[in-house]
């Protein structure tokens, strides 16, 4: 599940930055870098948690 997130994570920065480059403003993509940063961030987050709560 956890690299399902990242993987949507990483297409949503993907599909945002794309729609930059094909000429749309940056501020109207910047929601979906937004989301994918948060979603990436989270798991990461998570992720650390968990190993310290193991240790």
């Amino acid at each position: 599940m956890r690299n399902l997130i990242i993987v949507i994570g990483i297409a949503s920065i993907l599909f945002a930055l794309y729609a930059v480059f094909k000429g749309q403003k940056f501020i109207d993509a910047l929601g979906g870098i937004v989301i994918g940063v948060s979603l990436i961030g989270v798991v990461l987050i998570e992720q650390n948690k968990n190993k310290k709560k193991n240790e």
